[in-house]
């Protein structure tokens, strides 16, 4: 295994090369299946969809779901209200993008197994932080969300300073995005199964001769 990731590691370097040479972006499902090869990942989706037309009203209602803290992530986490910061600036940043992505997974899971769901979506959001991290080589500047706060550390240092925010993936909700409607709106069915859990990330980014204007 260790051999095979020497290669896989070699083949996209080799690659990134060649892109950079000829300045020439990589299409961004291309990369997506980079990190599918790498991370025996085919069992998730990727589809690319709209950036959402985020309005104050709609982007505060999400805040207000965040503040009833039903994720207990609420004051603990860089990637939450309040420490996320406010909801403007969360809204302009997301604005500073012309194109995006879902990344999304259906689990069996038991619902009261937390330390379960824990796991799936920290495997989703390291599937994320890869494939940003690629995004970045291949010139693409990126931005990524998931469900809940980031659990890169295990324990968020919040209201200390965060010791890694290159790796922080923020909340969907935090950045005033209605998740079901969103995902609606793109063709995705979006639904609660009795023993199922669907875990989704987005991914908004430019090409690199676009320029980010919010």
């Amino acid at each position: 295994m260790a051999s095979l990731r020497r290669v896989q590691h070699g083949t996209a370097s080799n690659i990134n090369i060649l892109l950079r040479y000829n300045q020439v972006s990589m299409p961004i499902e291309d990369l997506w299946n980079q990190i599918v090869r790498a991370k025996n990942a085919s069992d998730y989706v990727f589809k690319e969809i709209s950036v959402p037309k985020l309005t104050p009203s709609e982007a505060s209602k999400c805040r207000k779901l965040c503040e009833q803290n039903v994720c207990k992530c609420y004051g603990t986490n860089w990637a939450c209200p309040p420490g996320v910061g406010n909801l403007g600036d969360c809204m302009t940043q997301i604005r500073m993008y012309k194109h995006a992505a879902v990344i999304y997974h259906r689990s069996e899971v038991n619902m009261k197994d937390q330390d379960g769901l824990k796991r799936l979506s920290g495997i989703l959001q390291n599937l994320l932080r890869d494939f940003r991290n690629l995004l970045k080589e291949n010139g693409y500047p990126s931005m990524c969300l998931a469900d809940g706060g980031c659990n890169y550390c295990g324990a968020c240092a919040y209201p200390k300073e965060c010791k890694f925010p290159d790796q922080r993936v923020g909340s969907i909700s935090a950045y005033g995005i209605m998740l079901m409607e969103y995902l609606e709106d793109n063709g995705i069915e979006f639904r609660f199964e009795d023993g199922y859990a669907t875990f989704y990330g987005l991914v908004f980014y430019n090409e690199k001769d676009e320029i980010a204007v919010a």
